[in-house]
């Protein structure tokens, strides 16, 4: 490597420190004259790389906006997912119990009428007045589990038919 000759004119802090830098260092730089090549040579690369900061920059933080959004995106998608599933089963469970209310209340105006035939032809009437989706069978799977078959109608309990 060709090394060429340069004076330059150094502070007393500024000389103190790059002689406190070459002894800390002592065994990669045998001179002060190579520690102080070595310390410009950064500080002048570190000048030059700012032209070079505002080109990465952009990159940069494109790329940590979108690994952000794929993290929340991912986290989000899950929780909807479970939530969603929440919501499923509540809504199945409620139409469940609405049914099974339904079919106790049918029972029981059907001992208050002492007449189940009755009882289950103002059932069919609410349920008409309802209307579709809360009839059985109209949720697209046939008949509801545990409905009355049609021709038939709730007896209460304890009666045969």
């Amino acid at each position: 490597m060709n090394r060429r000759r340069c004076t330059i004119f150094l502070g007393p802090d500024v000389e103190r420190a790059l002689a406190d830098y070459t002894r800390r260092h002592r065994g990669r730089f045998p001179s002060v004259s190579r520690a102080a090549e070595h310390l410009l040579a950064r500080a002048l690369a570190g000048g030059l790389d700012e032209g070079v900061e505002d080109l990465l920059a952009p990159t940069i933080v494109r790329v940590v906006r979108e690994a952000t959004r794929r993290e929340i995106q991912d986290g989000v998608g899950a929780l909807v997912e479970r939530q969603s599933n929440r919501l499923a089963a509540l809504l199945v469970g409620s139409g469940k119990d609405a049914y099974r209310a339904a079919r106790i209340a049918e029972v029981a105006l059907g001992h208050l009428l002492a007449d189940p035939v009755r009882a289950a032809q103002v059932a069919e009437e609410a349920r008409l007045q309802a209307g579709a989706r809360y009839r059985p069978g109209s949720h697209g799977d046939g008949e509801a589990r545990g409905a009355t078959p049609p021709g038939r109608s709730a007896r209460p309990p304890g009666e045969r038919e």
